[in-house]
């Protein structure tokens, strides 16, 4: 009986898979000879790996750009999001704009939505919060969960639209009805149910209100309401020093939308560790970059590390290490340059060394660890005095960190002594 069953199963199997491939073979042909539908068909099956198809992100990607070109708002949609994240192409933020406005202009809610957050973050276009703003009104008002919560925020915060409390609200109702988690935390943290009551009692508010701003000076407060940015900052800092972190989310936002570095670099670390607002890694980052562009090196740091680990961002090295130089640390420049460089398949040791230092050079002439590195390069090279004299070098700077030269004075050793040296090598690239 059970060799019976496993017959009908295996039967049922191979019926089905032809079956398949036959589909797929017609899908195909359709699709070659020009069907739009049957061409974003195809792309569907190749991006899931369903009906017979591998799963096959380049050809997904070609397969609905043949369809997006045609006009089908979905494909269009869809190139734009293989734009957006590199999937089955190199990633591209002009082209994922292109493609979301092609289709949001067509009415397709999802690239509406995004193409707001292509507005709001500065990817592909220029940053415009108005814009952002009424590219998610559209999808908002086809009840799209994302966008509803996006336009609840900006209402919130001001951006884009006249600051609406009562707007938000509603708009992050809609959201939350529909399943949107953001949009619930982001209730609850207003006191509100996704129902319409209140989960902050009168007692609670009370105490709230005679307790918070214990340690806030009169005169800052006073300052920060006539709208003196650092007065913002360090009234931001008096209620987070007090433990009331929504206080100070709410003033270090005012001084950052006035451009005050250190405010907005104290946003992103509130919303990247949930510090008076609910966890978001994405507007982390934006605050990050906000900061960075105003000359916070820490920020630099912290937005060197999202694209380097890829957290509120896409991934990406070479964005990651120039911000790293920005704020000129260039230790952990060089250790992303390397994963950088290995992401391209050059796990030459030669090439590898080389290339960085080459990199740090141009960036910051007589850096020591770009010193450490030439020395290196030369020692693979066994041009040993070559690399004597940049170990030296590095020796001597006085910026040199306490690694780059414990290892150059390894390596002089070495040179010395006629040793060859290995494990210090291994030490410095972290092998």
């Amino acid at each position: 009986m059970k060799r019976m069953f496993a017959s009908l199963v295996l039967a049922l199997l191979l019926s089905t898979a032809t079956a398949w491939a036959e589909s797929l073979a017609t899908l195909q042909q359709q699709a070659e000879s020009g069907n739009s539908d049957a061409q974003y068909d195809l792309a569907m099956c190749y991006w899931k790996g369903e009906k017979g198809a591998p799963k096959d992100d380049s050809k997904a990607f070609y397969w609905a750009k043949k369809s997006a070109e045609q006009g089908d708002a979905y494909a269009q949609s869809w190139v734009g999001y293989f734009y957006e994240n590199g999937y089955g192409t190199a990633r591209d933020f002009g082209e994922a704009a292109y493609w979301y406005r092609r289709s949001a202009d067509q009415g397709n809610r999802f690239s509406q939505n995004n193409l707001g957050e292509c507005y709001y973050y500065g990817r592909g276009v220029e940053r415009n919060y108005e814009k952002a703003a009424s590219w998610y009104k559209k999808a908002a008002d086809q009840e799209f969960p994302s966008a509803c919560y996006n336009l609840g925020w900006c209402y919130e915060n001001g951006e884009g639209v006249a600051s609406n409390r009562s707007l938000a609200i509603s708009y992050y109702r809609k959201a939350a009805a529909s399943g949107n988690e953001d949009a619930r935390q982001r209730l609850s943290k207003l006191g509100l149910s996704a129902d319409g009551s209140s989960t902050t009692s009168a007692s609670t508010a009370s105490t709230s209100s005679s307790s918070s701003g214990s340690h806030v000076d009169p005169s800052t407060l006073a300052n920060a309401q006539s709208g003196i940015d650092v007065s913002q900052y360090v009234l931001g800092q008096q209620y987070f020093d007090d433990g009331n972190y929504e206080q100070a989310v709410y003033w270090w936002r005012q001084a950052a939308k006035q451009g005050y570095g250190k405010a907005s670099l104290q946003l992103g670390e509130c919303y990247y560790n949930s510090l008076g607002v609910d966890r978001n890694y994405k507007t982390a980052a934006y605050w990050y970059t906000e900061a960075a562009e105003q000359g916070e090196n820490d920020a630099c740091f912290k937005l060197g590390v999202c694209y380097e680990e890829g957290i509120g961002v896409i991934r990406d090295y070479q964005i990651a290490f120039k911000y790293y130089e920005k704020g000129n640390f260039m230790l952990a420049a060089a250790h992303c340059c390397r994963k950088w460089l290995q992401q391209q398949n050059r796990t030459d040791l030669n090439y590898l060394t080389l290339s960085i230092a080459e990199l740090l050079l141009m960036s910051s002439k007589g850096d020591a660890l770009a010193q450490c590195y030439m020395g290196l390069s030369a020692y693979i090279d066994s041009d040993l005095s070559k690399a004597k004299a940049w170990f030296q070098k590095c020796v001597d700077n006085a910026n040199a960190t306490s690694l780059s030269r414990t290892i150059a004075r390894k390596y002089i050793a070495s040179i010395e002594e006629g040793e060859e040296e290995t494990d210090a090598l291994m030490e410095f690239f972290g092998f």
